[in-house]
């Protein structure tokens, strides 16, 4: 059973029994003009106008709540309905034939709660939370995977640097300061500039580390020219 026949079940299931609640579901169900009553009768009205000609697709890409309506009078009245709840609606045509519609989650939320279908707006919002955590996930992860494969990218190149520069036996002439750190990238090939920092035996900054390696790859250059 799809996810708008689930809804139009359960509110079938729960008709009103009060003689005015009644009239004014039978009201939105034949779209007639309404007569209110009580102040349940708005809320019954638009649910009789749901179940008639309402159609809503399951949470997902293409989420929409619309009415087809037979004319333009109808489609005037219930405009003009919805206004009034603070929900107007977008308009178009489709085979000839006036559609109101929603696409924004959040009048599609509201719209349902306000017609009794309490239910099926609290799976909405879930699926819509359960759709942003999946997505930050996502999102988290693809610049976790991005920033691991610059710092092993980075990494290789310092490497072979130095090893280019042990080729030409310079390793010797270094300066203490870049040697240590020649030292300590060749025996940590995987580790992150952040972890190399706790291991020398001055403490030095990020970019100060950046830099040694950066002349380091110099070096190499000079050698191998």
């Amino acid at each position: 059973m799809s996810f708008n026949s689930d809804i139009k079940d359960q509110l079938i299931e729960n008709l009103p029994r009060k003689d005015c609640c009644k009239a004014a579901f039978s009201a939105g169900f034949e779209l007639d003009e309404l007569e209110e009553k009580c102040q349940k009768d708005g809320s019954l009205y638009l649910r009789g106008v749901f179940i008639k000609c309402g159609n809503i697709s399951a949470p997902g890409r293409n989420f929409m709540l619309s009415f087809t309506l037979n004319d333009d009078k109808e489609a005037d009245l219930l405009n003009e309905m919805l206004e009034s709840i603070g929900l107007t609606p977008k308009r178009s045509t489709r085979k000839g034939k006036p559609v109101l519609y929603y696409k924004a989650s959040e009048s599609i939320e509201d719209f349902l709660s306000y017609i009794g279908a309490t239910k099926a707006a609290l799976e909405i919002i879930s699926a819509k939370i359960m759709s942003d955590v999946r997505n930050t996930t996502n999102r988290l992860c693809n610049a976790e995977t991005a920033n691991l494969d610059r710092t092993a990218r980075a990494a290789a190149e310092q490497c072979e640097a130095i090893k280019t520069i042990q080729k030409y036996g310079a390793m010797d002439n270094l300066p203490p300061e870049l040697r240590e750190c020649a030292e300590l990238r060749l025996a940590n090939p995987d580790m992150s500039l952040t972890q190399l920092r706790e291991m020398m035996r001055e403490p030095v900054s990020k970019s100060g580390l950046n830099h040694r390696f950066k002349k380091l790859r110099e070096i190499a250059e000079t050698l191998d020219k």
